[in-house]
């Protein structure tokens, strides 16, 4: 599960990790309420990102150089298009 981090937008625009009481609280209500209600439940593991933003929405899948490929700038999108973008990133790959 993961998102909204629009909720606390000024302090996602942080190039530091660490995890945020605003999304955590309200990604547990969401659990509570609409996912798994009158289900116990105990989250087993949180974590962070950093949000991969730039001007334009489109992500960067670029060869640097015949050893290294980037696929970056997934503008908060990692999760739901970070598979396709992977996999257009290893198309780009050759092995020689």
């Amino acid at each position: 599960l993961g998102g909204s981090r629009n909720l606390p937008f000024e302090t996602e625009t942080t190039d530091n990790f660490g995890l945020t009481p605003t999304i955590q609280n309200h990604l547990t209500e969401l659990l509570k309420t609409v996912i798994l209600p009158n289900t116990p439940f105990e989250v087993d593991k949180w974590w962070s990102g950093i949000l991969g933003v730039g001007v334009s929405k489109e992500p960067i899948i670029h060869n640097v150089n015949e050893h290294l490929t980037v696929a970056v700038r997934l503008g908060g999108m990692g999760v739901a298009i970070g598979s396709l973008v992977g996999e257009a990133a290893a198309k780009m790959v050759t092995f020689n």
